[in-house]
């Protein structure tokens, strides 16, 4: 007789052999649901890496004056839920640059101070806004410019520094320079101080030589310039002397220049005009300097008793305008303080219109006065000091260096 077992079926809270709960509990299924969508929540967020998940939707860039910004950004972005709408980022930052893309201003949106008296005339400005979400970012950029800017200037130039040397070492800048902008909003032009000090510079040329020219920095409101401290005095100065030997005249011109932008504009000029003496004024000038040239000869010859009285004669001379020389050849005539003898003696000066570097050559002497140069310069040739000591104009001894060859 067999005996039946009795076989209980598994209840609905046992799990099953092939499903993966976790054995002794209980998966409701209201929380599989929630699970459900949570993970789609999160899978839709990973998924979601497009550029237009946050985009700028409006920039505004209010003008208060020339040196106050307001500015407000809006921003769009897609929802999860509903499509693209209105979204504040976690971080909005503004950034101004300059011209030169040197950063004026970063911070945050709102009123925006702008030291619009340090930029250049009508610079360009470039104003970048950017909002950030979580790993997106979002930019906009608007152009702007600064306010316009001008100079006026008074200008005086005094070329050459001393006529009467005939010399173009040596030029004397007189200059005022007022800043100006445009009020805002207005037509009218006021008078400003910026913080940092404009770049203000002379360029001087010679008409028709146009590439000889010097470039002198202005510091000061009057300036005294050494041009052959400049680079190209060398090539300025002999445009000069081929115009006066060409045409017996030499435009010069010297521009100002003041740097409100990128590129400097000139705001003034003055055009000299140097013209060559008459053949009555070089005659003069020789003249005084022969005087000078036997003053210093006499000095060099005079006894213990001095000189009573002397005179000078003039043979012959000439003028170089290339290189500025004049040469005279002339008697001088003395007589001793003691016994009243006579000496003379014929030589030759030779000497740079502005009395520098010049020489006296002994030619011929009387006996007295062959005996009295030799004992007392003991060379045929003396060497003259400066004929004009009062207009010698020495470099100051903290002076910077300068190229020597464009001496």
């Amino acid at each position: 007789m067999l005996r039946l077992s009795k076989h209980t079926a598994p209840s609905s809270d046992t799990p099953s052999p092939d499903r993966q709960g976790i054995p002794g509990q209980r998966v409701p299924m209201g929380l599989m649901v929630m699970s459900l969508i949570w993970m789609a929540a999160v899978s839709g967020l990973a998924g979601c890496n497009q550029a237009d998940r946050l985009s700028v939707s409006h920039l505004s860039i209010d003008r208060v004056g020339w040196d106050t910004l307001d500015v407000t950004a809006r921003f769009t972005g897609n929802g999860l839920i509903g499509g693209a709408g209105d979204i504040v980022p976690d971080l909005v930052t503004v950034t101004l640059f300059d011209e030169a893309y040197d950063t004026l201003y970063s911070g945050a949106q709102g009123r925006i101070a702008v030291f619009d008296e340090n930029l250049g005339n009508a610079e360009r400005l470039l104003l970048e806004v950017c909002g950030y979400l979580g790993q997106h970012m979002a930019c906009d950029q608007q152009s702007l410019s600064a306010s316009p800017k001008r100079a006026q200037a008074s200008y005086k130039v005094t070329f050459p520094q001393d006529p009467e040397r005939s010399e173009f070492d040596r030029a004397l800048i007189e200059s005022r320079v007022n800043l100006e902008r445009q009020v805002f909003g207005s037509e009218d032009w006021q008078r400003f101080e910026p913080s940092s000090r404009k770049e203000i510079f002379v360029e001087t040329w010679v008409e028709g030589q146009p590439e000889a020219r010097l470039r002198l920095p202005v510091a000061r409101r009057e300036q005294r310039f050494i041009l052959p401290r400049y680079s190209g005095y060398r090539d300025f100065r002999y445009a000069i002397q081929s115009s006066m030997l060409d045409a017996d005249s030499a435009a010069v011109h010297f521009d100002l220049f003041v740097r409100l932008s990128r590129d400097a504009l000139p705001v003034a000029s003055e055009e000299i005009v140097l013209r060559q003496k008459s053949t009555n004024e070089r005659e003069s000038e020789m003249q005084d300097l022969v005087e000078r040239a036997s003053a210093q000869v006499l000095n060099a010859l005079e006894g213990f008793f001095g000189i009573r009285r002397a005179y000078v004669f003039v043979n012959d001379w000439s003028y170089t305008s290339l290189d500025r020389l004049y040469r005279a050849e002339f008697e001088l005539h003395w007589q001793d303080g003691f016994r009243g003898s006579w000496s003379d003696l014929t030589g030759e000066m030779q000497v740079r219109s502005d009395g520098d570097l010049g020489t006296f050559v002994l030619k011929r002497a009387s006996e007295r006065a062959e005996e009295r140069w030799e004992q007392r310069v003991g060379k045929t040739v003396l060497e003259l000091d400066h004929l004009y000591p009062e207009r010698e104009v020495l470099p100051p001894e903290d002076a910077p260096e300068f190229d020597r060859d464009q001496q």
